[in-house]
Formats: structure tokens, C-alpha cells, sequence
């Protein structure tokens, strides 16, 4: 059967070996930030771009009939900036 030790045992124990504890704690820590600063920025420094997709081709007439729209809603836009509407809180 496994014994539990008293918190008295483990509060002497920590009171005694404090500064062990934490400088184990912040040695761990130091090399995980390092580990990350080693994964995500030293690795993506060095890797090299790879194209994901192959060559895209346009549709001439998709791409004519997209800007064509465009430039119909624009002058719609345009017309309706443009357009004078009376101020219904102005004073005559």
C-alpha cells in the first residue's frame, strides 16, 4: 500500500529545498520558450515558400462579366450620392 505524506513533510520539505524547486520550475520554463522560439520562428525563417496551388486560369469572359458588374453597381452608387434630396429639418 502506498503512504500519503503528512503536509507537515512536504512543507519542511519545500521550506528546506525552495530555491532548488524554483530554479528547476524556471530552467523548465527557459527551455520551453526556447523549444517555441525555435519551432515558430527559427524553422519559419529558414523554410523555403512552396507554391500550394497549380497555375490558375481566368475565365476572360467570367472575369468581364464580374467587372462589368462592378461598374454598374459603382454608377449606381454614383447616382444616388449625386442625387439631392430636400432636408426635411432645415427651416424654409
Amino acid at each position: 500500500m502506498i503512504k500519503i505524506p503528512s503536509l507537515a513533510k512536504t512543507y519542511n520539505f519545500l521550506k528546506k529545498y525552495y530555491p532548488v524547486v524554483l530554479g528547476i520550475i524556471l530552467a523548465l520554463l527557459i527551455c520551453f520558450n526556447l523549444f517555441i522560439y525555435y519551432q515558430y520562428v527559427y524553422l519559419t525563417i529558414r523554410s523555403q515558400a512552396k507554391p500550394s496551388l497549380e497555375k490558375v486560369t481566368i475565365d476572360q469572359e467570367i472575369l468581364e462579366e464580374v467587372l462589368n458588374n462592378l461598374n454598374v453597381r459603382e454608377e449606381t452608387l454614383w447616382r444616388i450620392e449625386d442625387t439631392g434630396y430636400v432636408n426635411p429639418f432645415k427651416k424654409p
